[in-house]
């Protein structure tokens, strides 16, 4: 990015494709088309279904998203930072990725827009991430600066249709079939609590309701199992998991208090159904801070000296909460994971023997792994 046509002795094949925005070419990706909008100018891909919008205004992104934001309690705050606003609007079969970037270069502003389907989104944002690292860009390299004050005005984010006792979902699986069942279980925890949510009726047995969730989880087309616990404290893991049978995905996510939540969604809402659940550190500014190594046993236990003189990490060894988010797929043949630091930000991590390497990285790149595997639900239960 620059402020004129650079001379390259080897052209690139796409030197016809190249638009001015606020006096910053930018390079059009194949299979996009450009056209004038009021303000800049709006990217169209070839089948027509995304577009981005590129503009040189002085709206900062914040602004709207807390437009947005005050509107739908559901929306799920993804990134918060003064370069990048990421967040999902959850609709009934779909989610919805809205994305802003800015970026100043040589006291030029350019804001780049972005919204569609999470179907479309990892692709179409890594075409964002290629028109700002342009082989011939000379963008700034300052940090992004964390945006706290906006991850607060989020609301609670999509809601499943049941909160229930822990083990009420293993109970209807395991009485789906039996007229009667003995009434210990029946006065069980769980089978009191699947009674109260209509789940099973007088003598146990499932209803309609009940069979519904079970349908899937008996003979799904795909799976996906997710968990997330501090290092720290390794026998003590959240789950969240659903089972997909077509169209139809029953969700299980475990809560904090110990309660259970359970419904029965399209499975092109899952990823706004999880994204809430995993809550990732929306306002992380580490990335691009350096790779730190340390043992696993210091991963484990943190109540000694902090073992590196690297800063974000000396700010991570004191932080409240570590989280570690691990999720896979067999049927979709894909997973992601990572570690969230409070009040820091997240890293993806790796193991080599008893040394694990902690890598600072955006929240958007390691949405885009989850956006991925789920998007690889649904590809799955066609395939089947």
């Amino acid at each position: 990015m620059t402020r004129h046509v650079p001379w390259d002795p080897w052209p690139d094949p796409r030197w016809d494709a190249l638009v001015i925005v606020g006096g910053l070419v930018f390079e059009v990706p194949v299979g996009w088309a450009a056209s004038p909008t009021d303000g800049g100018v709006r990217l169209d891909r070839t089948d027509g279904v995304v577009s981005i919008g590129l503009s040189a205004v002085p709206d900062r992104p914040v602004e709207l998203a807390r437009r947005v934001l005050t509107t739908r309690p559901d929306a799920v705050l993804l990134e918060s930072a003064t370069d990048q606003i990421l967040f999902a609007l959850p609709e009934p079969a779909d989610l919805v990725m809205v994305e802003h970037r800015c970026i100043d270069v040589g006291g030029t502003r350019v804001r780049i827009d972005l919204r569609c389907s999470v179907r479309d989104w990892p692709a179409v944002s890594e075409v964002v991430d290629g028109l700002l690292e342009s082989r011939w860009s000379t963008r700034d390299t300052v940090h992004a600066v964390g945006l706290p004050e906006l991850a607060a005005e989020v609301g609670p984010g999509p809601v499943l249709q049941w909160r229930t006792d822990a083990g009420v979902l293993d109970h209807l699986v395991r009485f789906r079939d039996r007229g009667v069942v003995p009434g210990g279980e029946r006065r069980s925890e769980a089978g009191r609590s699947a009674r109260e949510h209509g789940l099973v009726g007088r003598f146990g047995a499932t209803t309609d309701k009940g069979d519904e969730l079970v349908g899937p989880i008996r003979d799904p087309d795909a799976v996906l199992a997710v968990e997330r616990n501090d290092p720290a404290n390794p026998d003590v893991v959240h789950r969240w998991s659903c089972w997909v049978q077509g169209r139809r995905c029953v969700v299980r996510a475990e809560q904090p208090d110990g309660s259970t939540a359970l419904g029965v969604v399209d499975v092109g809402s899952v990823a706004g159904h999880l994204l809430a659940w995993i809550s990732p550190e929306p306002t992380g500014t580490i990335v691009g801070r350096g790779a730190v190594t340390i043992s696993s046993a210091q991963l484990v236990d943190r109540s000694g000296p902090c073992p590196s003189d690297v800063a974000w990490f000396r700010a991570a060894w004191t932080a409240p909460t570590w989280q570690s988010v691990r999720g896979w797929s067999d049927a979709a043949r894909s997973g992601f994971g990572w570690l969230s630091i409070g009040g820091v930000g997240v890293a993806e991590w790796s193991s080599t023997g008893d040394r694990v390497t902690l890598a600072p990285e955006r929240p958007s790149s390691l949405v885009r792994q989850v956006a991925t595997t789920t998007n690889g639900l649904a590809t799955a239960a066609v395939r089947t």
